[in-house]
């Protein structure tokens, strides 16, 4: 019994400590009113992307039959990349990045909107399970190996996309990934990368989100439907199809487990890492020293470059391009 009182008190502490859980939290109640009516991030670079020849998005029906939209950019590459955007979007603003290469040759690119986000299908903002974004990752894969028996497989992350590819590495659900490609990614509220201030980007409701997670350690799933982010979106830059809210299964399917070093150390392929000097919400120099004890990863830092101009920064997808050439 005692035991059993140490781990739920262990896990709500963790839980209390989410106030950086997907992208990033606002850490600081008095602060988050002001946060909300701050522009968190730079997005001038993704408002100068050029979407002439965006491919419409094809299908993929997960397990559970609901439909998940992806975007293919074909190349005679063996290598494929599964590319999965952060928290809040969709996989469009990988679009620069995807044409660059597939149009070189280095590789076919699949570009997924996850469920509840985009032009797919499921509820705005939620899953039915902690753990189903893994789920569709694998039926996405699954399909690429159908159709491509002889592909190398590469999960592609931005920040929270990120997180979801370091949780789905952890989980050991997505055999035989080749690679990691993560860019600025969302390693926990705990890890020395996540700002303290997190930028603004959204307010967590860490009194529910305590008692929800009490309530799961008890063996209770009920109430993991309910918000418990919302996201701070500017009403001028809000699109029609944007996610301003997350549930707690949603939230928690979203980012790595909090035993990080489990996690990054199922990371059995190459890893790359990229982030920018300017990132609004990870201090870009910790990256290295939080990851490279647990995994072989090569981490770049590319001076100037913020959190959402990462996607589309030509440097970046030179990297990119030169990391997938050696890859084994």
């Amino acid at each position: 019994m005692k035991l059993l009182i140490g781990l739920l008190i262990s896990l709500v502490t963790g839980v209390a400590l989410l106030v950086g859980t997907l992208d990033v939290w606002t850490s600081r109640a008095a602060g988050r009113a002001a946060a909300a009516e701050k522009r968190v991030y730079d997005r001038s670079d993704l408002q100068r992307i050029d979407y002439s020849g965006l491919p419409a998005p094809t299908t993929i029906t997960a397990r559970d039959g609901t439909p998940l939209a992806v975007r293919v950019y074909d190349s005679p590459s063996s290598i494929v990349v599964v590319a999965i955007h952060g928290s809040s979007g969709n996989g469009q603003y990988y679009h620069p990045l995807a044409r660059h290469l597939s149009g070189r040759g280095k590789a076919t690119v699949y570009s997924i909107d996850l469920r509840g986000h985009g032009a797919s299908g499921g509820r705005r903002g939620d899953v039915d399970y902690i753990g189903q974004l893994e789920d569709d990752l694998v039926d996405v894969v699954a399909m690429v190996r159908r159709e491509r028996p002889a592909a190398r497989i590469v999960l592609l992350g931005h920040s929270s996309g990120g997180g979801l590819a370091v949780r789905a590495a952890g989980g050991g659900r997505v055999p035989g990934v080749a690679g990691y490609i993560l860019l600025a990614p969302y390693l926990g509220p705990e890890a020395a990368t996540t700002k303290p201030d997190s930028g603004g980007w959204a307010t967590a409701d860490i009194p529910k989100i305590v008692d929800i997670a009490t309530r799961t350690a008890m063996g209770d799933s009920s109430g993991q439907g309910a918000i418990v982010v919302r996201f701070n979106v500017p009403a001028d830059e809000a699109r029609a199809d944007q996610v301003l809210a997350y549930s707690y299964r949603m939230m928690m399917s979203y980012s790595p487990r909090r035993d990080l070093g489990h996690d990054l150390t199922a990371m059995r392929g190459a890893v790359l890492v990229l982030v920018g000097e300017r990132d609004e919400s990870f201090h870009a120099e910790r990256y290295a020293p939080t990851i490279v004890p647990y995994t072989k990863a090569t981490v770049t830092v590319l001076p100037g470059v913020t959190h959402l101009g990462l996607v589309v920064n030509r440097r970046a997808a030179d990297e990119i391009e030169a990391w997938l050439g050696a890859l084994p």
